[in-house]
């Protein structure tokens, strides 16, 4: 039986943070997830941490929460709440949990986690917020390289963004975090915009979600129908699963495709501001220079498959 993988979760739940927490803890024969950090970005980071024990709870992941940055590095804080409602989760109400974050913060407790490890083994670290909680661990404690086996950061794109014309939500919102993540060395994926643009769920599934009897089903449906219905949402007819890709890319890398890059941040002021620059022409560069590889299409068909699928075992589960 191959081993498995060790995963990490930062994120900013987030609708499509809470679907991909449900792939990710139905695939639990596959990942072993370590522990959930918030970081502020979807919304406040009170609402995400609340968010993110709430969603580990209701699914039945017995992980440590720890709650992150409050803020960008340098940056007002900006939220999504146009998309993802007042609490981050739409109108759902999930039930509340009774647990509390760790005492440390996410950075301390990234640190102690990765440094636990055992000498011969690394975690996946799996980004789906902005990068501010990873770019200060790589920061403060540099040494923790050696334990991180590749960061799979959904953010960015190679062409076109979402919240400008040029430029990606995540990143947008912390570019200089996204820099420091970029230029730190450790195996990059990037699952940006091209890729994730093509991971979608249709309104028919999310209305057979809605109306289903399993419990995660009719939880995921509800806040899916709340993000298809804004007006970000109009005229799409579909969601864009965003989050859910670095977690079917580490399970299921077969229906993907990508190339190398090399990935350059703007972190100006000007109308590139979180842009992220893929520079494709590996012949200009050194074999160690080239940072990422840059998903670019999936098997759309398939990764409704696999995450329907998954959403409901976990619910089939957890009626048993």
């Amino acid at each position: 039986m191959a081993e498995k993988i060790k995963v990490i979760m930062d994120c900013d739940p987030g609708i499509d943070d809470a679907l991909a927490m449900a792939y990710a803890a139905a695939n639990s024969d596959t990942l072993d997830i370590l522990a959930v950090t918030s970081v502020s970005g979807n919304q406040s980071i009170q609402k995400v941490t609340r968010n993110a024990l709430d969603l580990t709870e209701f699914y039945g992941l017995d992980v440590p929460v720890a709650e992150g940055a409050p803020a960008p590095l340098v940056r007002e804080p900006q939220f999504a709440a146009e998309i993802h409602g007042n609490t981050g989760l739409g109108d759902c109400e999930l039930p509340r949990s009774s647990r509390v974050p760790e005492q440390e913060n996410a950075v301390l407790f990234l640190y102690k986690i990765l440094s636990q490890l055992p000498e011969n083994e690394q975690a996946v670290l799996v980004p789906t917020g902005p990068l501010t909680n990873i770019a200060l661990l790589l920061k403060t404690f540099p040494e923790v390289k050696s334990k991180i086996r590749e960061i799979v950061f959904m953010g960015g794109a190679a062409k076109g963004g979402n919240v400008t014309p040029a430029a990606e939500f995540n990143i947008y919102v912390d570019p200089e975090a996204a820099k420091i993540v970029c230029d730190c060395g450790v195996p990059l994926v990037m699952c940006g915009l091209d890729v994730t643009t093509k991971c979608f769920l249709t309104r028919n599934q999310i209305a057979k979600l809605c109306q289903s009897n399993n419990p995660v089903a009719k939880i995921c449906g509800d806040m899916a129908g709340f993000y298809i219905s804004q007006p970000y949402n109009k005229y799409k007819g579909t969601v864009n699963v965003h989050d859910a890709v670095p977690f079917m890319y580490l399970i299921h890398p077969e229906i993907f495709t990508g190339e190398n890059a090399k990935i350059n941040v703007d972190c100006s002021e000007g109308v590139s501001r979180g842009s992220t620059l893929c520079d494709f022409r590996w012949w200009n560069y050194e074999e160690n220079e080239i940072n990422a590889f840059v998903l670019e299409d999936a098997m759309t068909e398939k990764f409704q498959e696999y995450l329907i699928s998954a959403i409901y075992e976990l619910g089939e589960s957890k009626k048993s």
